[in-house]
């Protein structure tokens, strides 16, 4: 007979085993100690607890109320066992619908509930509490977390508390989250008063998450709200209006302030924050001149939305200043920025011609990456204007990434897919790969990709002059890593002529990265990328292109179509195909 395998993973020292069971469900940690006398008990020595209504199957019954029974009778066993040796450390509650989110809503009101659960012993001093409410056709639900001392005992003793989907409920007055380093609330709901509560009850909070968050009125004052604005109003409208003010603790450094457009803006007043990550109108800039802008700021990353996007409660301002003068205005205070990442539907937006430079333009003597994405429209010299504010701005720059796109949103989805039968596919390979040989044997081709002289050639409608009339220091003495991204028309188009620039003035570069699409090799830029550096007095540079398919001028490569008639074709034309 064959012997048993060996039990290599009951061999593990209890450290290693101890953080396996730390990641699988409350139920399925448990039954573990069916395994073998080495794993009976040894769940109990687990420090986290996972909540997930994944774990118990796919059945959903129609109010949530058999899985709630479920979920907290393992809580329950898992924070009550006898034997548990040690206090829960970490506690993960997921609860997830392929409905509505009053299913979650159901789940988590199921007795003995949540409360009982934080109300244990062993969770008295829970350090990482993880709810996750989440359904497929609505974002938030009814459920309220009690944040008191009475209801949340472990408040004192939270480092990190993450929140999506459900509301805040009311805070203590006195300061309560002593040691809590993390707050993040994702697709949540809760009154300004709260979350300011919350903010004021942690003096050692160092990171702030807010993605989605929905404020709401507190009871009274929403009933005084309608009373005023009648039954063709709400607090709704009202709160669309306002503009809010959160006073952070000095203690915050990282900020992320995502899609919160339930307001005229959110203003923030963090004084220490040196990472800030914001994703909303430029209108809503979280920090002004009024709320405060932090001294320290170091990184920075910026997307911007435009009023007819995506983003919803558009600014209500009809008196707003012109892009360019809000965004320098905000973001030009930072003088201290080394790592900017920005992102804007149209980049001409923050352009800033020589006229008014000595009005907004501000210096960022310690940056050192850039990374700039967005569309140009028609305007190819706004778009060159604000690429030289930046070079203008950064002297100390080493690395630009550059990402462009004529029309529309950079990171847009992807078009429909047309799913084609196998006959339709194999016709459109095979006239696009005839197309490609013609162009091959073509002399006009060949000279488009290697001649010297294509630059003769060049549009006279790409206005570079605010690059080419000045020179930079950062291009002189500092930038050494370039990286463009985008797809090219021709080989005369806006960004090659950028593409051209750079290589040719950057006196220090090392590295530039040039990926300009999915074409045959004859079709991309990187090989010209060498004859311009060559051109300049500079020193020469590894770059590095798109992953070609072609393996050289005149040897082509077929993918997944090979029939003989186009075998035949080439071999008319003189031209030898691989297989």
């Amino acid at each position: 007979m064959p012997m048993a395998a060996a039990d290599r993973l009951s061999a593990l020292p209890d450290s290693v085993l101890l953080q396996v069971l730390s990641f699988l469900p409350a139920g399925v940690a448990a039954r573990t100690s069916a395994l073998s006398r080495r794993w009976r008990g040894l769940w109990l020595q687990a420090d986290a607890i996972n909540l997930d209504t994944g774990s118990y199957g796919r059945y959903d019954d129609h109010d949530g109320r058999m899985k709630g029974r479920w979920l907290f009778r393992d809580a329950i066993a898992a924070v009550t066992a006898g034997g548990r040796r040690c206090p829960v450390r970490k506690l993960s509650v997921r609860v997830s619908s392929s409905n509505h989110m009053d299913y979650c809503e159901d789940v988590m009101r199921t007795s003995p509930g949540m409360d009982a659960v934080l109300a244990a012993p062993a969770t008295r001093r829970l350090e990482e509490l993880r709810l996750v409410l989440r359904a497929d056709f609505s974002w938030r639900c009814g459920y309220e977390l009690p944040i008191t001392r009475r209801l949340l005992p472990c408040a004192a003793s939270l480092r990190v508390l993450e929140l999506a989907g459900c509301a805040l409920g009311p805070a203590p007055a006195a300061a309560a989250f002593v040691r809590l380093d993390m707050l993040s609330l994702t697709l949540c709901s809760s009154s300004p008063e709260n979350l300011q509560a919350v903010l004021d009850a942690a003096p050692c909070l160092a990171t702030l998450f807010l993605d989605n968050l929905s404020f709401t009125e507190e009871e009274e004052e929403e009933e005084e709200e309608e009373e005023e604005l009648g039954c063709c109003g709400s607090w709704y409208e009202a709160m669309r209006k306002r503009r809010l003010l959160l006073r952070c603790p000095r203690s915050v450094a990282a900020v992320t302030l995502l899609r919160c457009h339930d307001t005229d803006g959110l203003d923030l007043d963090a004084p220490g924050v040196r990472f800030l990550r914001y994703e909303g109108y430029l209108d809503h800039f979280p920090f002004t001149s009024a709320s405060g802008m932090p001294a320290n700021l170091e990184h920075a990353e910026l997307r911007f939305c435009a009023a007819d996007g995506t983003c919803r409660n558009p600014p209500s301002s009809e008196e707003a200043q012109p892009p360019h003068a809000m965004f320098w205005e905000s973001i030009g205070s930072f003088s201290r920025l080394r790592f900017l990442k920005l992102k804007l539907l149209d980049i001409n937006d923050i352009a800033v011609h020589p006229e008014q430079e000595a009005t907004f333009l501000k210096q960022f003597p310690d940056l050192k990456f850039l990374k700039l994405k967005g569309s140009y429209e028609n305007d190819k010299r706004g778009a060159a204007v604000a690429i030289a504010n930046f070079l203008h701005c950064c002297p100390a720059l080493q690395e630009v990434r550059l990402k462009f796109k004529i029309h529309g949103d950079p990171d847009a989805s992807p078009k429909v897919i047309i799913h084609l039968s196998e006959g339709r596919k194999a016709q459109l390979g095979l006239e696009k790969s005839m197309e490609l040989l013609k162009r091959l044997k073509s002399e006009t081709s060949t000279y488009a990709c290697y001649g010297v002289h294509d630059d003769d050639r060049c549009c006279d409608d790409v206005d570079l002059s605010a690059l080419q009339a000045r020179s930079f220091p950062c291009l002189e003495t500092r930038l050494r890593k370039i990286r463009l991204k985008f797809e090219l028309e021709d080989f005369n188009c806006f960004e090659v002529k950028i593409a051209k620039f750079l290589v040719e003035n950057a006196v220090v570069l090392e590295t530039m990265q040039v990926h300009d699409g999915d074409q045959r090799v004859c079709d991309h830029i990187h090989r010209k990328l060498a004859i311009w550096r060559a051109g300049s007095s500079n020193s020469k540079i590894d770059i590095v292109g798109e992953k070609v398919k072609t393996r050289s001028l005149f040897q082509f490569e077929v993918i997944d179509l090979c029939p003989k008639t186009l075998k035949a074709f080439a071999s008319q034309q003189g031209i030898k195909v691989f297989s």
